[in-house]
C-alpha cells in the first residue's frame, strides 16, 4: 500500500517557486487500475513521479507498506524503485542503440538476474507484448507504438507490484493506442497500475478510480468499475509482497562488465572519439616525459665529479662483492654480457693524471692499456718495446708541427715523490673532443708491464705505509723519507736495510737481525710483510750498501727486494671500469653485472650539476601541472560525449540502479577505452622497435622509455580514467534522476 499525506512538491527556477502537488492525500492499493486526469500543468506527471519515487518531495510523508520516506536519500529511492516499479514513460525512455532484447534484458541485470534466467525470461516477455520479429531490431528503428511495447515489455520483466505509466498512449496512433491499453488491462489483474493520461475515455471501461487533478490538487477522486476491480482483487491482497517473498538481488559484477563492454562500442563515432582523447593524453604525457628526460641527458653531460676525471655517461665502475682482485675469468665473463662495448682494469689510473715532460716539454696524460688504442696513427708506429708508448691529444690543441719535438723522444712520467719512469714516445694519435674531457689533456697507451708498474706505484702512493719496528709503530708521512719503502736490487728478498738510526728502537742498539713489519692500507686491501734487518747504513756506507748516491734525500728510507715490494703494492685490480654500447639500456647491464656478483657505479649518476638540480625543482611541479591539466582537458572532453549519454545513465537511475553500480558500469567503459589506447600505442612502440614502421616522432618518444616508464604511465593513464569516472558519475548524482533526466533531455 502507498499513502500519500498532505504531500507537496515545490520547483525553483531562476529564484521562481512553482508548486507542482499540494497538500495531496491519496492511498493506493494493490489490484487497483488508477487513472489520473487533468490538464497540462496540473499536477498529474509530478504526482506520477513522486508516488514512483523518480522526484522527491518538500512537505508531508509518503507511507510504503506505512513505513515513511520522508527521512530516504537518494539511494533509498532507487532501491524503492528497483523493489516496487515498474515505470512506463510517456517518451519511452529507451536505449535507442540498443535492440528490443537488450532493453528487456537491462532491467533483468539491473536486477540481478543470471544470464541463464534472461535467456528464458527475456523471449517469453517479447513475445507477450508481440514484438517477436523484432527482437534484434534496433529501438530507434521502430514505431512510437512499438517502442510503446518494448517499455511495457521492460517493466513486465521486471515484475513488480507498482505499474506507474505516464502517458503511455500520448503520442500514438488510435490503434496503437487501443492495442496499449488492452495490454496494460491484461498485466493489472495482481498488480497496482497508475496511468497519467490527457485521454481518459481510452482507459475508462478498464479503469477501477479515476482522479483528476487540478491546479496541483487532488479535484476529484471517484472509485469506478467496481466488477473490474474485484476480479483486480480477487485475491483480496491490498499490501504489497513483502520483503522476504521479494527477490531482492544486486546487478552482479559480470553484468556491470558486460553493460560497461557494451557501451563502450556500443555507439562507435562516441568510442572512437573518447579513444582519440585517450590517445592524446598517452602521447602527451609520454612526449612531455621523453622530453624531460632529453634535457635531463643534456644537462648531465654539462656535470662534473671532482674524484673521477673520465666521467662518460657510458662508464661503470665496477667492484667484487667479496672484495677481491679481478681475474682474467672476471674479465671473459664481464665482456661476455649484453651490452658491454669494452672493459679497462687498470681502472684507477684512469682518473690519475701524469706528465710526460723533459727540459722542454710538460703535458698532462691519463694512462690506458694499449689494448684499448682504436684511433688511426697520425704519425709514427706502435710500440714495440716495453717502455714505448703512444700519445694522443686533442687536435684543436695540438700542432702537427709538434710531431717532430714528442716524436722518437724519451720523456720522463713522476709516479710520485722520487719515483719515475722513463719512455720513448713512439706513436701519436688525435684524441675524440668529448663533452666530459678536458681540453688540455692527453692519452697514454702504454704496455701491460708499464701499466702494471704505474698501477704498483698507484697502490703505493694512495696507501698508509706503516712499520713496527720492536712493536713501535712508524708511519711514513710524505715529504719525509723517514720509513719510506723502496725496492732495491741490493736487497735479499725477505731481507731490509735500513738506516742505522733504528738502532735505537733496540736495547743493545742493534736492529740487525731484527724481524720488523711494514704494512699497507689502502681502500682495497691491507697487506704486511715480515722483514729480517740485514743490514743498516749510515752516510759513509749509504752508496755502498745501497748503490744510491744521494744520501740526504733519501736517509731514513727502508730498502727491500723487488718481490717483497711487490707484496706489498703490486696486487692486481680491485677496480675495473666497464664501458656500455648502448647508455639507454644501461639498466639492464647493471642488473646483469649484480647478478654477476659484481657492485657497480654508473658514473652518469654521481655528476655534479647545479644547473640539472635546479630545472629537477622547476620540473617536478611542471611535470604535475601538466598531468592535472591534461587531466582537465581530457575530462572536459570526454564529458561532452558522455553528456549526450546522461540519457542512458539518468533511465539507470529510474530503473532502480544505484549510483555504485553506475560508477562501476563507469569505470569499465573508462578503463576499457584506455587500455584500448594505451595497446594502440604499446603497438606503435613494437613496430617502430622492429622496424615495421618509421615514424621519427614516435622513434623520438620511446628511446628514452624503459620498463618502469611504461608501468608507471599505465598506472598514471589508470588512475586518470578512474577519477574521470568518478567526477562524471558524481554530477550525475547532483539531482534526482528525473532531474538529471529533465535537464540533458
Amino acid at each position: 500500500m502507498i499513502q500519500l499525506k498532505n504531500v507537496s512538491k515545490y520547483y525553483y527556477s531562476k529564484g521562481m517557486i512553482a508548486s507542482g502537488i499540494s497538500k495531496v492525500n491519496l492511498t493506493f492499493d494493490i489490484g487497483e487500475f488508477v487513472v489520473i486526469t487533468g490538464e497540462s500543468g496540473s499536477g498529474k506527471t509530478t504526482l506520477l513521479n513522486v508516488i514512483s519515487g523518480l522526484d522527491s518531495y518538500e512537505e508531508g510523508e509518503m507511507y510504503i507498506d506505512g513505513k515513511e520516506t520522508s527521512h530516504y536519500l537518494a539511494s533509498d529511492f532507487e532501491e524503492y524503485r528497483k523493489k516496487y516499479i515498474g515505470n512506463i514513460f510517456q517518451h519511452f525512455n529507451l536505449v535507442n542503440s540498443y535492440t528490443v532484447y537488450q532493453n528487456v534484458e537491462l532491467i533483468l541485470l539491473v536486477n540481478g538476474y543470471s544470464r541463464e534466467e534472461i535467456k528464458k525470461r527475456v523471449p517469453d516477455i517479447i513475445r507477450r507484448v508481440g514484438l517477436e520479429p523484432y527482437t534484434r531490431t534496433k529501438v530507434s528503428k521502430l514505431s512510437g507504438g512499438q517502442k510503446q511495447r518494448v517499455a511495457i515489455a521492460r517493466a513486465l520483466a521486471k515484475d513488480t507490484d507498482i505499474i506507474v505509466a505516464d502517458e503511455p498512449t500520448g503520442n500514438l496512433d488510435s490503434v496503437s493506442a487501443e492495442g496499449i491499453v488492452e495490454l496494460l488491462s491484461e498485466i493489472a489483474h495482481d498488480k497496482l497500475v497508475i496511468v497519467v493520461t490527457h485521454n481518459y475515455d481510452q482507459f475508462a471501461q478498464y479503469a477501477t478510480r479515476k482522479i483528476k487533478m487540478h491546479d496541483g490538487n487532488v479535484a476529484e477522486d471517484l472509485y469506478i468499475n467496481t466488477d473490474a476491480q474485484a476480479v483486480y482483487s480477487d485475491s483480496g491482497i491490498t499490501q504489497m509482497a513483502s520483503e522476504s517473498e521479494r527477490i531482492d538481488k544486486d546487478i552482479t559484477a559480470g553484468s556491470k562488465v558486460r553493460l560497461g563492454v557494451r557501451n563502450t562500442f556500443n555507439i562507435f563515432p562516441k568510442f572512437m572519439l573518447m579513444l582519440v582523447v585517450f590517445l592524446f593524453v598517452v602521447f602527451s604525457v609520454t612526449s612531455q616525459y621523453t622530453t624531460f628526460r632529453n634535457q635531463e641527458e643534456e644537462e648531465d653531460k654539462l656535470g662534473y665529479n671532482e674524484y673521477f676525471y673520465n666521467y662518460s655517461e657510458d662508464r661503470v665502475v665496477l667492484k667484487k662483492t667479496d672484495g677481491s682482485a679481478f681475474t682474467e675469468d672476471d674479465f671473459r665473463a664481464i665482456s661476455n654480457v649484453s651490452n658491454v662495448e669494452s672493459i679497462s682494469a687498470n681502472d684507477i689510473l684512469l682518473d690519475v693524471p701524469l706528465y710526460i715532460e723533459d727540459n722542454e716539454f710538460s703535458y698532462e696524460v691519463y694512462p690506458k692499456s694499449l689494448g684499448e688504442f682504436d684511433e688511426p696513427l697520425v704519425a709514427g708506429r706502435l710500440p714495440e718495446a716495453d717502455n714505448e708508448v703512444i700519445f694522443t691529444a686533442v687536435k684543436d690543441d695540438f700542432d702537427t708541427g709538434m710531431l717532430e719535438r714528442i716524436l722518437e723522444k724519451s720523456f720522463k712520467i713522476n709516479l710520485g715523490e722520487d719515483k719515475e719512469l722513463n719512455v720513448t714516445v713512439v706513436g701519436f694519435a688525435y684524441k675524440p673532443q668529448s663533452s666530459n674531457s678536458f681540453m688540455y689533456s692527453g692519452d697514454l697507451f702504454a704496455s701491460d708491464q708499464l701499466m702494471s708498474t704505474m698501477l704498483t706505484e698507484t697502490y703505493n702512493y694512495n696507501s698508509t705505509v706503516r712499520t713496527s719496528i720492536n712493536g713501535k709503530e712508524q708511519q711514513y708521512q710524505e715529504g719525509n723519507a723517514f720509513y719510506r719503502i723502496v725496492p732495491n736490487s741490493h736487497v735479499e728478498s725477505g731481507k731490509a736495510i735500513a738506516s742505522e738510526e733504528i738502532n735505537n728502537f733496540y736495547d743493545k742498539g742493534d736492529a740487525k737481525g731484527k724481524t720488523i713489519t711494514v704494512t699497507a692500507e689502502n681502500i682495497f686491501y691491507t697487506q704486511s710483510v715480515d722483514l729480517k734487518v740485514s743490514d743498516t747504513y749510515n752516510k759513509k756506507t749509504f752508496e755502498k750498501k745501497t748503490g744510491v748516491s744521494d744520501y740526504d734525500s733519501n736517509n731514513g728510507t727502508i730498502y727491500v727486494n723487488q718481490a717483497d715490494y711487490d707484496t706489498l703494492f703490486n696486487k692486481g685490480n680491485f677496480q675495473a671500469s666497464v664501458y656500455v654500447k648502448d647508455v639507454k639500456e644501461m639498466d639492464q647491464t647493471l642488473e646483469a653485472l649484480s647478478t654477476m656478483g659484481y657492485v657497480t657505479l654508473p658514473l652518469k649518476d654521481i655528476l655534479i650539476n647545479m644547473f640539472n638540480e635546479l630545472t629537477s625543482i622547476i620540473r617536478v611541479p611542471m611535470t604535475v601541472i601538466l598531468i592535472v591539466a591534461l587531466f582537465f582537458i581530457a575530462y572536459f572532453v570526454i564529458r561532452l560525449i558522455l553528456k549526450s549519454r546522461s540519457a542512458y545513465f539518468s533511465i539507470l537511475r529510474m530503473l532502480g540502479l544505484a549510483k555504485r553500480n553506475i560508477r562501476r558500469i563507469l569505470d569499465v567503459e573508462m578503463l576499457l577505452i584506455v587500455n584500448i589506447a594505451y595497446a594502440v600505442f604499446l603497438a606503435c612502440v613494437i613496430s617502430v622497435n622492429t622496424g615495421l614502421i618509421n615514424i621519427q616522432y614516435i622513434t623520438n618518444l620511446v628511446q628514452y622509455m624503459r620498463i618502469t616508464d611504461y608501468i608507471v604511465l599505465y598506472v598514471v593513464l589508470s588512475l586518470m580514467a578512474y577519477l574521470i569516472s568518478g567526477k562524471f558519475a558524481r554530477s550525475l548524482f547532483k539531482k534526482t534522476a528525473m532531474g538529471t533526466y529533465r535537464e540533458e533531455d
